[in-house]
């Protein structure tokens, strides 16, 4: 099944290609027109409309086919899409040593705890530690 999806998704990139090429040259026939180029914008704009047919009927088989917001916010700020992943990777691996130094301090401090409080209350922390050794 990858290997059918992967086939569908190159299909898809190859039909985006066409479609933004024959865009590319209509933008650049029409930015220089002659009227002997009007057959040749004629044919390129039926290309970019039998294009979008083609992706308009496409489009059934992707419906499913679910994309992050954030990636598309990183597309939207002008970002490359495939970065995306490295940069998520690098923002985890940067938020779990954050939660590390938490647990690293929240381990000190119960030490500094239990440390002040067998000082004042030696009997009853004997009876809780004896009541919640780690297992």
């Amino acid at each position: 099944m990858a290997a059918d999806q992967k086939l569908k998704l190159e299909a898809l990139q190859e039909h985006l290609e066409q479609f933004i090429e024959n865009l590319r040259v209509v933008g650049v026939i029409a930015g220089d027109f002659q009227q002997n180029g009007q057959a040749v914008l004629n044919e390129r704009l039926n290309a970019v409309v039998e294009n979008m047919k083609t992706l308009d009927r496409m489009k059934e088989e992707y419906c499913s086919v679910q994309i992050p917001l954030s990636v598309l916010d990183y597309i939207d700020k002008g970002q490359n899409p495939e970065l995306f992943t490295r940069h998520q990777l690098e923002q985890t691996l940067a938020d779990h040593q954050a939660v590390q130094k938490k647990v690293e301090a929240y381990k000190e401090f119960r030490g500094q705890l239990i440390h002040h409080l067998q000082k004042a209350f030696p009997s009853e922390i004997r009876a809780y530690q004896t009541n919640h050794q780690p297992k």
